[in-house]
């Protein structure tokens, strides 16, 4: 359960402020596992990491388009497996960053959901000297 509240600022001398109370279910599209994506090692090594997309409150959905907001420093591919209602998803991750140094990125996955659905992973990358 969400709940917010809300203050409006009016031109009503009356009432200058107006609250407005909101609240409502949030429900969980997909269980990712792990929750993150982390690439941790050398410049050099092959690093890669994959984290498990199941569909939670929407049973049988599909992943339309994949998108890294960044991309430079990450090669991913997502594969769905399974049959339906057992279906899961699979996105795979590899870095390309040859170099010390850190970096963060996201990638967003759309589904064929009605109304449109987005599901952001985020990836972090440590490559130690």
């Amino acid at each position: 359960m969400v709940k917010e509240v809300i203050k409006i600022h009016t031109n009503d001398p009356d009432k200058k402020v107006i609250t407005v109370s909101l609240s409502g279910e949030v429900r969980l599209i997909a269980r990712l596992t792990p929750k993150m994506i982390s690439l941790r090692g050398k410049p050099g090594e092959t690093l890669s990491a994959e984290m498990k997309i199941i569909p939670a409150a929407f049973p049988d959905f599909n992943i339309t388009r994949a998108v890294a907001r960044n991309g430079r420093d990450i090669d991913y591919s997502i594969e769905k497996q399974g049959t339906p209602p057992d279906s899961y998803f699979v996105l795979t991750v590899h870095n390309q960053k040859s170099s010390a140094g850190r970096y963060f990125d996201i990638i967003e996955l759309e589904t064929d959901l009605d109304p449109k659905r987005t599901i952001k992973i985020r990836v972090a990358g440590y490559i130690n000297p």
